[in-house]
């Protein structure tokens, strides 16, 4: 008489089995990949570390990014600094789904949000609301540099 190796159950026992840890391991990997809510800190400047930044694979400035992440109330939120090259820009006009500030540190420029375009110096400031074009370009001899935030607020909040 032949000898069963494996109970009946014993293979449907497995494939569940194999299914759970295969669906654990994927929800491990998910928690890893979420970014951490923001914690409330002073960030200075010499602490952001800049990198070249590139538009269409050529250099067109350094960017560096203080926070980015979720916070209490924002699903989303992004600062950081930004120094153009002189007679660059980051990007094409361009939009997305959240509000943005912009400030001018120093250098000159022009700035293009919603059809109008406004040349800008140090202390001027842009307001972008969500899928209206915007861009900054430096225009004259020296970088621009500037700061910008970027946020999208949590639903339901």
């Amino acid at each position: 008489m032949p000898r069963r190796l494996l109970h009946p159950s014993t293979l449907p026992s497995l494939l569940a089995l194999s299914l759970a840890a295969g669906w654990a391991w994927r929800e491990v990997v998910h928690a890893q990949e979420a970014k951490a809510t923001i914690a409330s800190k002073t960030v200075i400047v010499d602490d952001v570390a800049m990198s070249v930044y590139r538009d269409e694979g050529k250099p067109v400035g350094k960017v560096g990014v203080y926070f980015d992440g979720p916070t209490e109330l924002c699903s989303s939120l992004v600062t950081g600094r930004f120094v153009i090259d002189p007679g660059k820009s980051p990007h094409p006009p361009h939009v997305h789904p959240d509000e943005e500030v912009l400030i001018v540190e120093s250098g000159h420029g022009s700035i293009f949000v919603d059809g109008k375009t406004t040349k800008v110096g140090p202390g001027s400031v842009m307001f972008s609301a969500p899928n209206v074009p915007h861009n900054i370009t430096s225009d004259g001899p020296e970088p621009v540099v500037f700061y910008f935030m970027k946020w999208l607020p949590r639903q339901g909040k």
